[in-house]
C-alpha cells in the first residue's frame, strides 16, 4: 500500500504562502521561488503541485474566492428569506470589506493580473457574478414586487459601492471608515422600494 496523498496538504500550504508572497512583494515579485521559500517546499514541488506561475495564480484566485463563497454567497443562501438583506448589508458595509486586511492587498493584485491574464480574469468574473447573483437573490427576497431589472440595477450598485468604499479605505480616506458609504447603500433600497 503506497503513501497517502500529500497534494491537499501541501497545495493549502502553497496557496498561503502565495498570500503571503503577493502581501509582501505584490504580483510582479511573486514567483515561483519566493513561493517555495515561504512555504518551506522546493521550487519543484511547487510545481508539481500547482504547476507554473500562471497556473499558481489561477489556483489561488480559485482558493481564495472559494473561501469568501462561503462566507458570503453560502450564508445567504442558507438564510429564511428576510433574513438575507441584513446579512449582505452587513458584509458589504461592514464585516466583510472594511476594516481593509491583508486580503485587500492580494485582491487588488488579483485584480490587477486579470486585467492582463484571461484566465484570472474569468475566475474572477466567474466569482463577483455569483456574489452579485447572491445580493440580487437578497433583494428579491426583500423586493418581490420590484422588477428583476431593478433588482440587478441595485444589486450592481450595492456590490460596486462596497468594492470602490473598500479601495478609498486603502487609500486611509477618511470618510470610507465611516457610515456614509451605508447611507448611500440605503437610498439605494429605498429607491428599490419607491420604484419597484
Amino acid at each position: 500500500m503506497g503513501r497517502p496523498s500529500m497534494a491537499a496538504e501541501r497545495t493549502e500550504q502553497i496557496m498561503q504562502a502565495t498570500a503571503r508572497c503577493l502581501q509582501k512583494h505584490g504580483l510582479a515579485g511573486t514567483t515561483l521561488e519566493r513561493v517555495a521559500e515561504e512555504s518551506g517546499l522546493s521550487r519543484s514541488h511547487v510545481r508539481h503541485y500547482v504547476g507554473n506561475r500562471d497556473d499558481l495564480l489561477q489556483k489561488f484566485a480559485n482558493w481564495l474566492y472559494s473561501g469568501y463563497e462561503a462566507e458570503f454567497i453560502g450564508r445567504i443562501a442558507g438564510a429564511d428569506g428576510r433574513d438575507k438583506l441584513p446579512i449582505v448589508m452587513d458584509y458589504l458595509f461592514s464585516t466583510g470589506f472594511l476594516p481593509i486586511s491583508d486580503d485587500d492587498t492580494v485582491i487588488r493584485e488579483l485584480i490587477t493580473a486579470g486585467i492582463a491574464d484571461e484566465r484570472i480574469r474569468v475566475v474572477m468574473q466567474t466569482h463577483y457574478t455569483q456574489a452579485i447573483q447572491s445580493v440580487e437573490d437578497a433583494l428579491a427576497a426583500e423586493h418581490p414586487e420590484a422588477s428583476p431589472g431593478a433588482r440587478r440595477a441595485v444589486a450592481y450598485g450595492l456590490w460596486c459601492l462596497a468594492m470602490g468604499n473598500s479601495m478609498m479605505a486603502e487609500l486611509q480616506l477618511p470618510v470610507a471608515s465611516g457610515g456614509l458609504v451605508r447611507a448611500a447603500a440605503e437610498s439605494l433600497l429605498e429607491r428599490l422600494s419607491r420604484h419597484g
